[in-house]
């Protein structure tokens, strides 16, 4: 039987294939083993693939999607990242029970680093008009809050306005870059959860 060549892309590309494949099984919460064995390849060969250090042929994506029960185009990231963007208002959110704890309590002090004992990394970033000088991409899901002013959060053609206390969640494979609104500089939390590849 003939494989199908490798699809020709980007080193760019085959990560974010790779984190899209490793985000969208870990969210069905399926092991390597039992997707790699659906698909019929070696789970050593799947991992590559997750970590981008392995193209896979058009053949192989098509029985990973069948295998992950998802379709082709979301894991070649031709779906429409609107739909994998979640964006919470600060009007929606519950409102603190105790406003003392919160002015005392409510500032953070320590930022987590993530690494082989913790899947969290959090970190506090000020942005400015210029923005962030690189888009970033990774594995893991990310939420971006906002602690003070506006910031724009760009998603390859489509984009989020985000006001104070608000917050986006998305799947870290969507490349992403971000910026303040407006003359003045924004303070961000972000927190990435799981492999920040």
């Amino acid at each position: 039987m003939l494989k199908a060549p490798p699809i020709n892309m980007g080193l760019h590309d085959v990560r974010q294939i790779g984190f899209r494949i490793r985000s969208t099984r870990r969210r069905k919460k399926l092991t390597q083993a039992y997707v790699a064995a659906r698909a019929g390849i070696d789970k050593a060969h799947l991992s590559r693939i997750e970590r981008g250090e392995k193209t896979a042929s058009l053949g192989t994506l098509h029985m990973l999607s069948v295998a992950l029960d998802t379709s082709l185009s979301l894991l070649l990231g031709e779906s429409n990242p609107k739909d994998e963007v979640r964006v919470t208002r600060a009007e929606k959110r519950q409102p603190a029970t105790d406003s003392k704890t919160l002015a005392q309590d409510g500032h953070y002090k320590t930022m987590l680093a993530g690494g082989l004992d913790s899947p969290l990394s959090m970190m506090m970033v000020q942005v400015s008009k210029q923005g962030l000088t690189e888009t970033a991409v990774h594995g893991g899901e990310e939420v971006i809050f906002v602690l003070e002013g506006s910031v724009r959060v760009q998603f390859d053609k489509h984009s989020v306005v985000l006001e104070r206390y608000d917050s986006v969640s998305f799947p870290g494979y969507l490349s992403h870059s971000l910026c303040a609104e407006g003359a003045k500089i924004a303070r961000v939390l972000i927190a990435i959860a799981g492999d920040s590849l």
